[in-house]
């Protein structure tokens, strides 16, 4: 009884660090439009996104107080877990970076092209590269 008592509270704490790798805070500027089919393309693969929409400053400033470097800066940035994401990152790329757990604080696709970065499904195409942002910036 003593072991089904524990394993439940177990399973009840880490539910909430569970639920909060699910949801992407997606901070993007006014202007931007391509970034909500990014967000949809999260929505589909079971996420849930919340949109915060900014001015180019405060959103300038999110991107330097988690320190994006300045070459892989892009439309949008998101948190997720303890991830920052720039851009249009597929999610299978978040998924595996999330479980790898390697020094990766982000993952950035910078200067996003419509062409390329699978608009509107979030996936991998030709010529889209993603980085990853290791612990420090690197």
């Amino acid at each position: 009884m003593k072991k089904v008592v524990l394993m439940a509270l177990a399973l009840g704490l880490s539910l909430p660090a569970m639920a909060s790798e699910k949801v992407i805070d997606m901070y993007k500027s006014e202007n931007c439009g391509c970034c909500s089919l990014w967000g949809k393309a999260m929505e589909k693969d079971g996420f849930e996104v919340r949109t915060h929409v900014m001015n180019d400053q405060a959103l300038l400033a999110l991107k330097e107080k988690h320190a994006v470097p300045a070459g892989l800066r892009s439309c949008h940035t998101a948190v997720v877990g303890n991830l920052i994401i720039e851009g249009h990152v597929p999610a299978a790329t978040i998924h595996k970076a999330m479980q790898s757990g390697s020094g990766i604080y982000g993952l950035a696709t910078p200067r996003y092209a419509s062409r390329k970065s699978g608009n509107g499904d979030g996936g991998p195409k030709r010529g889209l590269r993603c980085y990853r942002i290791l612990t420090g910036g690197q």
